[in-house]
């Protein structure tokens, strides 16, 4: 029989293996370049781009308290994840199938068939997120889950680079793609995907107690209970909210650059390259500070980041023009201590029992900030960047505050 510690290098090696392939199959079918690409191709319009992201990000966070009621309770999660990555690599194999051989004939039935699958991509998502929450919080020791989410998102980065140089090598020879070539990247997105899902083959998951399943509505009855007797859980609905102001920034320090600096178009690649490379070296000082003083270290330097990227952004616009790529080294590293901050502050606050429960809660609560991006745009449409950029820095400013005085969000895990 196994040792207690040949299981955990066995799980720490198997979600590893899943979270570094998954972050190739994600760039390789980036939702903010190689998708709005493609529906243009298909002859979208920007209303359809705006859409579609609205679906991967709808479809990945509403249904989630949804699936947390049918994990919620059973013996064994692992089921519901590989379901969840499967479908996720179908949906792809799918689209890159469906783009081969309707691409030109059918471009109008495509675009509804691309809303369809991305759909499901993204439901996909949202039960693999609710289901390995608890499967992570129990394969993953405490003690060891800065490291684990450092060497993942380490490896993750390489692997990102690495096809993101192929697909812009295969788009460049095809002056900015063509069917086939997305057709390409789609068949490659599920083959990646499929390969990600085997490392949950290897995690050995131990069983736990059974529990009775409440109706939907008693389900959802217990769920203001939960909120007022769980500060950490006001608190961190609270704080993952106002951080995710972020968002309204997100797809504007390109616009700034190209606005203010003039940059063209074949900037992007450099600076997405700038972006991966700065996650990919800040993830040993993430690991360090998490495993060294707890998530709660991490989430309030995540917020001080986002905080002092859009002055950032403003300063190097105004005084360094050719060092704006600075910015997208800093995104890279913002988005790297988010993705480590808030899983782990979440698997450190919520009961073992209800970890499903409590990464549906957190995710049906803060639906609203899916909205963020198009207001924005609808605000620098108003006022400019300047203004936005400085308002943003401010908010998330007084968040890192809140969070360095709240005795709720750096706490030990509860068992």
């Amino acid at each position: 029989m196994a040792t207690a510690r040949a299981v955990e290098r066995r799980n720490f090696t198997g979600l590893a293996w899943h979270g570094t392939f998954l972050a190739a199959a994600t760039a390789l079918g980036q939702p903010t370049t190689i998708l709005p690409a493609y529906v243009a191709l298909l002859g979208g319009s920007p209303l359809l781009v705006g859409t579609m992201l609205s679906v991967l990000l709808a479809g990945s966070v509403l249904p989630e308290l949804f699936f947390a009621h049918i994990v919620e309770g059973s013996p064994r999660k692992r089921p519901y994840l590989l379901w969840a990555v499967y479908s996720r690599a179908v949906a792809w194999l799918m689209l890159g199938t469906l783009t081969w051989l309707f691409a030109r004939s059918a471009p109008l039935l495509l675009l509804l068939l691309l809303f369809a699958l991305l759909a499901v991509f993204a439901v996909g998502g949202s039960l693999c997120s609710v289901a390995y929450t608890d499967i992570y919080g129990r394969s993953i020791a405490p003690g060891v889950r800065g490291r684990f989410y450092a060497s993942r998102q380490f490896l993750g980065s390489i692997a990102a680079l690495a096809v993101t140089y192929l697909a812009g090598i295969l788009l460049s020879r095809n002056h900015g793609g063509s069917p086939a070539t997305y057709a390409l990247l789609f068949l490659g997105t599920g083959l990646l995907m499929l390969l990600a899902g085997t490392g949950f083959l290897l995690v050995r998951e131990t069983p736990v107690e059974a529990t009775a399943k409440p109706s939907l509505s008693a389900y959802l009855r217990q769920v203001p209970v939960l909120w007022s007797r769980d500060p950490g859980l006001r608190a961190l609905v609270w704080i993952e909210n106002v951080a995710s102001l972020h968002l309204m920034l997100l797809p504007f320090y390109m616009l700034l650059a190209a606005a203010w600096l003039h940059s063209p178009a074949s900037a992007v690649a450099f600076y997405t390259m700038a972006q991966i490379v700065g996650g990919a070296l800040s993830n040993v000082v993430w690991g360090w500070l998490n495993d060294r003083f707890g998530s709660g270290a991490v989430l309030r330097t995540c917020l001080l980041l986002g905080a002092g990227m859009p002055l950032l952004a403003l300063v190097l616009a105004a005084f360094w023009p050719s060092g704006y790529f600075l910015i997208f080294v800093v995104l890279g590293a913002a988005i790297a201590s988010r993705n480590l901050a808030y899983n782990n502050v979440l698997v450190d606050i919520a009961p073992v029992p209800l970890r499903a429960t409590y990464t549906g809660l957190v995710g049906t609560l803060t639906a609203p900030t899916l909205l963020l991006p198009m207001l924005g745009g609808s605000l620098i449409g108003l006022f400019g960047f300047r203004d936005v950029f400085l308002l943003v820095a401010l908010a998330l400013g007084l968040a890192a505050f809140t969070v360095g005085r709240s005795p709720y969000l750096s706490v030990a895990p509860k068992v």
